[in-house]
């Protein structure tokens, strides 16, 4: 079973400009609503690769009433704790370069009673082998330490944990030795104290040192540049795929959904790699935060190329 965690969900409405004026008025066009926060976009992704999940986390008063029934649309599993409140509602705005900005709600708060509650309804859900995906930001409440919490906790029930978090909850979740992360290049660069501009080959010996700590697998995003696969026995350099862009905002998702659902069907490394990387390209060419489906993943398959050093 794959469960996917989303502490944080989130209506997204993702828009297009012209060109974003700081300080002027911006009118947006192609406005699309979408349920999302990462593990929910997770479970989405798993969906279209032929896949079951369950997702769990918190939502609250009519937005989360509106999530809950678009999952119902999506076929999508859910074991939600209802909260008070309202869940938030994020404003993804794409100008036509395909620049993202984002303006995201915090999210309302969570007392700790609640938190309780669903750790423990998580933590009844797990059967050893489980993969569970930790993914996103936090509500108001939660500690930074909660995905290091959990993982030490899913690992005690012999549970595969992928976290893919930045900030705060990066550091110290990988502490606790998740399975697979996922960090995307400045995420990297920023916990390590590293330039932006840092050579791949700097930023793979950094990276190699994660493994250190337990983590079987780390996945570096480099956006439309591709990504970088590294395990304890190989380094995998994926180019980006040749596409016609029309929206990032949920490649990152897919592509963790990917490597869950890949996983899980017990794909070695180089099929994984094909998948998860074909996949998130397929994300690039769907609009809002909608999983690519099935059949335009295995044409993108055929594309990836693997340069393993």
């Amino acid at each position: 079973m794959i469960i996917t965690v989303t502490l944080n969900p989130a209506i997204d409405k993702t828009a297009q400009v012209e060109k974003l004026t700081i300080n002027g008025l911006n009118r947006l066009n192609n406005i699309i609503l979408d349920v999302g926060g990462k593990g929910i976009n997770v479970s989405k992704a798993i969906k279209e690769l032929g896949g079951k999940s369950i997702c769990t986390g918190f939502v609250a008063g009519s937005n989360g009433k509106w999530i809950e029934e678009k999952l119902d649309s999506l076929n999508l599993d859910y074991r939600f704790r209802h909260v008070e409140g309202n869940t938030r509602i994020n404003l993804k705005v794409l100008d036509k370069e395909m620049n993202l900005t984002e303006l995201n709600d915090i999210g309302d708060q969570i007392e700790e009673y609640e938190l309780t509650r669903l750790k423990e309804g998580l933590l009844e859900m797990v059967n050893p082998g489980d993969i569970v995906v930790l993914a996103g930001s936090v509500p108001a409440g939660v500690p930074v330490t909660i995905y290091q919490e959990l993982i030490t906790l899913l690992k005690e029930k012999q549970a595969k944990v992928i976290m893919d978090a930045d900030g705060e909850l990066f550091t110290s979740g990988i502490e606790a030795g998740p399975t697979l992360i996922k960090p995307n290049k400045y995420e990297l660069c920023k916990y390590f104290g590293l330039a932006e501009d840092v050579s791949d080959v700097e930023l793979v010996s950094h990276a190699k040192k994660l493994l250190y700590k337990n983590i079987e697998t780390v996945v570096i995003s480099l956006g439309s540049k591709g990504a970088i696969f590294i395990t304890n026995e190989e380094t995998a350099y994926v180019p980006g795929l040749d596409i016609i862009a029309h929206s990032a905002v949920g490649a990152g998702d897919s592509m963790v959904g990917a490597l869950a659902y890949g996983i899980s069907e017990g794909l070695e490394l180089i099929p994984l790699i094909k998948l998860a990387v074909a996949t998130s390209a397929g994300a690039v060419m769907t609009k809002g935060t909608k999983a690519p489906n099935r059949s335009v993943v295995e044409m993108l398959m055929k594309e990836v190329k693997i340069d393993f050093r």
